[in-house]
């Protein structure tokens, strides 16, 4: 039971760590955001966050930096989905 309850463990910790590689990997495949994300739409998400005539240089980053996360955090999640549906068709096999 107890060997059970280790390899139940040990399974989720390898599938943080293949999430947490996809996440740096993806983010540096990305690169500066300032180079992929348009310019627009940088200052509408902060218009929508911080209101209009309240952005500034900071607000802007801060979009760029919000963008660039959610971005990172849905392709992750979208590879990670496939490739554990993968392994696991591949294993029942």
């Amino acid at each position: 039971m107890a060997q059970h309850a280790l390899k139940k463990w040990l399974l989720r910790l390898l599938k943080f760590i293949l999430f947490i590689t996809l996440f740096v990997l993806i983010g540096k495949t990305l690169g500066n955001p300032y180079k992929w994300v348009p310019e627009s739409l940088a200052d509408k998400v902060s218009n929508l966050l911080y209101g209009y005539g309240n952005v500034g240089g900071e607000e802007i980053d801060n979009a760029y930096f919000y963008i660039d996360i959610i971005t990172v955090f849905i392709l992750t999640t979208a590879i990670y989905i496939l490739t554990v549906k993968l392994i696991n068709f591949t294993r029942s096999k």
